[in-house]
């Protein structure tokens, strides 16, 4: 084996299992505490809740999330809504338009395009909420999941929660692809449960987070620079010392990429927005100043895109060039590919098995095991059922999904070094 792929695999191999043993001993010791936990949407005091809903192109979505808004199990008279149409190319403005006739509680803000960011920052200033969401244009929101962050709220009792989040999943998932993502958003509610605990969520959905609004306009409201805003508030949160807790059920529903290209888009903005936070909030790397969040969180998103270009190292190592030598192979016999089949012969033998790096295959499995606890642990979090979205994406999930993600985070990098900027 080549000695610095031997090296990269083990470094990577290392470090994922060290941050996978801390983030499980942590599940083990909160599961008690997990299962006790208080559900329930009493709510002692209706505060005035603001909502914000930019959107762009999104005239086939956004009815359906205004209706959501609209179905809130939450007095009238203590909800208004600001939809804000971002300079819109298609009949966006309009579909709003008609949603909210008689419905004072809702306003249409219309501006030529700026960002998202702007947009929040344009409702905000008018905003006369305790408290006001966000809700993406394209995600809709279940009608208890307000209740039950107020109520979270008020049971936690502690005026530095600056923002609480939403347990998101992907909403009727079609596609291969979206199912995959839908056992992916499973999996991350489990996490963001977990780091809940430890103070070290470090993104706030754009999928109906729930903020503080004083804390926030104090703060300046949202970076208006960053393509991932939503990322960057989570940040400066932390860099402040509030706090950020997860609801882990208030369930909000978002519409994921169906297809391969919008997917890529969507994670190289994601991607690089994480980059640009990572490097603007540098000085939050392991210092202890900032507790787990800078010690754990911020080494493990650093981590991360080492095991990205790791993965992708070893994966050319181990997959395309043997498969380019298969290429090269093929070529020289004029691809008589039966021909060759017939006559091939394995070189796997006992003694093939004999000389494989045990070390490195414990490793493995040990990786793999604790991602299926989390997997299974995810699944009853989330009160769902495995084999919801069927069983075959289960297996791409495990075996390629997380490698794409990597290739396209390994891009982000790249756009990153060259300064590359991308819009909302």
């Amino acid at each position: 084996m080549n000695v610095f792929v031997s090296i990269i695999i083990w470094i990577s191999y290392v470090v994922s299992l060290y941050f996978s043993i801390f983030l499980l001993l942590v599940y083990f010791d909160q599961r008690k505490s997990f299962r006790e936990e208080k559900r329930g949407v009493e709510i002692v005091a209706y505060p005035f809740i603001s909502i914000l809903v930019p959107a762009k192109n999104e005239e086939k979505t956004i009815e359906k999330t205004l209706r959501s808004i609209d179905n809130l199990d939450y007095p009238r008279e203590k909800i208004e809504v600001f939809a804000i149409n971002d300079g819109s190319h298609d009949q966006t403005e309009e579909v709003i338009r008609r949603f909210i006739i008689n419905k004072p509680h809702f306003t249409l803000l219309s501006h030529p395009n700026r960002g998202k960011a702007a947009s929040l920052n344009r409702a905000l200033a008018l905003a006369k909420g305790d408290f006001f969401a966000c809700l993406d244009a394209d995600s809709f929101v279940h009608p208890q999941t307000l209740r039950k962050m107020v109520a979270f709220y008020q049971r936690e009792n502690d005026p530095t929660i600056a923002i609480i989040t939403p347990a998101m999943k992907v909403a009727d998932p079609q596609t291969i692809l979206q199912k995959i993502q839908w056992l992916e958003y499973l999996v991350m509610i489990l996490f963001g449960r977990i780091t809940s605990v430890l103070h070290s969520l470090y993104v706030a959905p754009g999928p109906f987070s729930l903020y503080q609004t004083e804390i926030i306009r104090s703060l300046g409201g949202f970076d208006e620079k960053n393509i991932t805003e939503d990322q960057e508030i989570a940040y400066r949160v932390q860099l402040q010392q509030y706090k950020i807790r997860q609801c882990f059920d208030g369930y909000v529903y978002t519409t994921a990429p169906a297809t391969l290209k919008p997917f890529y888009h969507q994670r190289r903005r994601w991607y690089l927005g994480s980059i640009l936070c990572l490097h603007q909030y540098r000085e939050m790397i392991a210092n202890k100043k900032y507790g787990d969040f800078g010690l754990m969180q911020m080494v493990k998103n650093t981590a991360g895109y080492f095991l990205a270009v790791a993965g992708i190292t070893i994966s050319f190592y181990y997959i395309v060039l043997p498969l380019l030598r298969m290429m090269r192979r093929a070529a020289a016999i004029n691809y008589d590919v039966i021909n060759y089949a017939l006559h091939f012969k394995s070189n796997i033998n006992v003694f093939t098995f004999l000389l494989l790096d045990f070390k490195l295959v414990f490793l493995l499995i040990s990786l793999f095991i604790i991602g299926f606890v989390f997997f299974y642990a995810a699944h009853r979090n989330a009160g769902e059922k495995i084999h919801k979205a069927g069983w075959f994406p289960i297996f791409p999930y495990f075996v390629g999904y997380y490698l794409l993600k990597g290739f396209i985070l390994l891009i982000s990098l790249g756009q990153f070094s060259r300064s590359k900027k991308i819009k909302w």
